[in-house]
């Protein structure tokens, strides 16, 4: 059974190495020691683990070579021999880790290391915000929903124009703006949430971040301190919160304001989500001294949410869209539980007389929900799930310890592929069931239709058989919000939009002509250039 030892690690570093060689003086010893002590302390602690390395060599993507190894090793730890290697356990010890507490294993510790926290601001722990999202915004997930329907309508017009005969869209630059349009709608409030000087740096600022860890990277640590406030990355980012905090200001002042009224009269300080800055009394009520908060700590509370939301929910609505257009036999099955909901409940109207779904409605559409759960399953966010590191010593129930520092996750895409996962197990679904490696969209709705199941298996749902999400203390807290905002999206399309693939003229649709998915080590990306064709319905549903 190999090992991680010096020899695997020497040829993963011997272009670093050879680069640093290559330098004059003592800069060349320098950047010698801060990349050999480093690789050798990483050798002797995995050399003392023992464990076995996947191998990614003969395999030409990463699903097949992760899926490979977790069957070869389903019962032990394995390391990815990636850039910044990663130990990969097996699902037996996710109950073992899932709940353990900062002082064991950290989420945000790795979260700080990825981004370059110092000079990006990514992975500050703020209690105050997760509260808010996993308490608040969670809590007035059906009051959202009246905002999302208005502001839907709106950003379509703007993004998609009239489109009255098929014109092609590149969908993810559309896709991305329409949901920084929904989010700020809730975050930030009209008419901040609309002005293209809040859009742009709302949509960017995961860029930015990302650009500014990868030029950062290419400096030693000791430098980057020195570094970073000449990189263009961390400038824009600079600039982008001065002017942000700027904005906010008036809206921080009136919800002071309130918040101070409200104190002095003794009067609660809820209030309804037509009136901008809710999202930011529900933080105030959560942070020390709120009549102190200041516009750029608002800010940076704004842009955290952005960083986690906007790409992350674009991501699956570009994946589920593409879906569909390669499989429209879902289209009118989708379009018709839409109408016979909608007969059901009736609709409510908004302030224009357009009609919009009531908030009773949305929990009844099993089908859509179905097909999102089944199309983010076959296109996650990531291969691994649930990424962490530990700051103790770990020991598992296989009998390994992981060291303080060790970087571990667990194989999602393995599980959510695998008939040996009971969720798809021949046992659990209907004869009719595809294979897990291919797309039912039907799958999770006729699950929820064994007794028994009826509220599992949900798109927002974490187990141990779904970890797309996390599952655990770190779960996502957002991702009830962000499964109404995907699910607003997918109903607009779906009464008043007609979809195809580019170039698809018979709307035949085709899985093999998809745009492929863009895997970059274990992560899993839209292709960002690609278009789809777009159609005003002239009948809605």
């Amino acid at each position: 059974m190999p090992v991680y030892s010096a020899s695997n690690a020497a040829i993963m570093w011997k272009g670093s190495i050879g680069s640093a060689l290559g330098l004059p003086g003592l800069l060349s010893i320098a950047l010698i020691l801060i990349v050999v002590l480093p690789v050798a302390h990483f050798i002797i602690r995995h050399k003392r683990l023992n464990l076995p390395i996947a191998d990614l060599q003969s395999y030409d993507d990463n699903h097949k070579a992760l899926t490979a190894a977790t069957l070869k090793y389903p019962n032990t730890p394995f390391i990815l021999p990636l850039p910044t290697p990663l130990v990969i356990l097996p699902i037996s010890t996710l109950e073992e880790v899932r709940n353990l507490p900062e002082s064991r294993v950290s989420f945000g510790k790795e979260v700080r290391r990825m981004f370059a926290h110092r000079h990006t601001g990514i992975g500050e722990d703020i209690p105050a915000l997760i509260q808010t999202i996993k308490i608040d915004l969670t809590r007035n997930i059906a009051s959202t929903l009246n905002d999302l329907q208005e502001e839907i309508r709106y950003s379509f017009d703007k993004e998609l124009g009239s489109c009255e005969d098929w014109t092609p869209v590149i969908l993810y630059k559309a896709l991305a703006r329409i949901v920084a349009l929904l989010s700020g709608r809730v975050f930030v409030g009209l008419p901040i949430s609309r002005d293209e000087d809040w859009i742009g740096p709302s949509i960017n600022y995961a860029m930015n971040c990302d650009l500014a860890r990868r030029e950062l990277m290419k400096y030693p640590t000791w430098i980057q301190t020195f570094v970073a406030p000449f990189l263009p990355a961390v400038q824009r980012l600079k600039q982008n919160k001065a002017k942000g905090s700027h904005m906010l200001e008036p809206v921080l002042q009136s919800v002071l304001k309130r918040k101070e009224h409200d104190m002095s009269e003794k009067v609660s300080g809820d209030h309804t989500l037509d009136e901008q800055g809710t999202f930011f009394s529900w933080i105030l009520g959560r942070i020390d001294n709120p009549l102190h908060a200041n516009p750029t700590e608002m800010y940076n509370y704004q842009m955290t949410l952005a960083f986690a939301a906007i790409h992350t929910t674009t991501q699956t609505t570009w994946h589920a869209l593409f879906d569909l257009a390669a499989r429209p036999q879902y289209i009118q099955p989708l379009r018709d539980e839409i109408q016979n909901v909608i007969d059901e409940d009736g609709v409510d109207e908004d302030s224009d007389g357009f009609p919009k779904l009531k908030k009773s409605s949305m929990p009844k559409l099993k089908k859509l929900d179905s097909f999102l759960k089944e199309s983010q399953r076959l296109s996650p966010p990531g291969l691994i799930s649930m990424i962490r590191v530990t700051t103790a010593p770990l020991t598992l129930s296989t009998g390994h310890t992981l060291p303080t520092g060790t970087r571990f996750a667990f194989p999602a895409y393995p599980i959510h592929t695998s008939t040996s996962t009971p969720t798809f197990s021949p046992a659990l679904n209907p004869p009719e069931t595809l294979p897990p490696t291919q797309f039912d969209g039907n799958r999770f709705v006729n699950l929820r239709s064994v007794p028994g199941q009826e509220t599992r298996h949900q798109f927002v749902s974490t187990s141990p058989d779904s970890l797309n999400f996390g599952h655990g203390n770190h779960a996502c807290p957002g991702r009830f919000f962000a499964s109404n905002e995907i699910k607003v999206v997918l109903i607009e399309l779906l009464r008043n939009w007609d979809i195809r693939l580019k170039g698809d003229v018979e709307g035949m649709g085709g899985e093999d002509k998809r745009p492929k998915n863009v895997n970059v080590q274990m992560s899993v990306s839209p292709n960002f250039g690609a278009e789809m064709e777009f159609r005003r319905r002239t009948e809605k549903v």
